[in-house]
C-alpha cells in the first residue's frame, strides 16, 4: 500500500525512512493501519476518557485505568505501551502520538 498526504487530515505518519505524510485518522483505522501494539502511545497522558461511572481512562481505548473522578485518579506522566491488536475507530485515540517502543 502506498501513503499519500490527503487533502482533508487530522495527523501525521512518519515512515521509518523519515518520510512524512498527512493523512486522516479514520483512514488509517479503514486500511487498518492501526496496529500499534506495544507501541509508546500518549493517550493517558494528554488526553483521558470518562466513562458513565466517572471511571477515568487513558483514551477511550480503555487501555490503562487511571481511577475513578469521585475518588482518586492521575493523568499518566509518560507514555503508556498498548496492549490492544489495534488502536479503534476513535480518531481522537488514534491522532495521539505514538512510537514504536523498538
Amino acid at each position: 500500500m502506498q501513503i499519500e498526504n490527503q487533502n482533508f487530515y487530522n495527523c501525521e505518519v512518519t515512515l521509518d525512512n523519515g518520510e512524512k505524510y498527512r493523512v486522516a485518522a479514520n483512514w488509517l483505522h479503514n486500511e487498518k493501519l492501526d496496529h500499534w501494539k506495544n507501541w509508546l502511545c500518549d493517550a493517558g497522558s494528554l488526553r483521558v476518557y470518562i466513562d458513565k461511572d466517572f471511571n477515568v481512562f487513558s483514551g477511550e481505548c480503555k487501555n490503562d485505568s487511571l481511577g475513578n473522578l469521585l475518588g482518586k485518579w492521575k493523568l499518566l506522566d509518560q507514555s503508556t505501551t498498548c496492549n490492544l491488536d489495534r488502536c479503534g475507530g476513535c480518531t481522537d485515540d488514534l491522532i495521539v502520538s505514538k512510537r514504536s517502543n523498538n
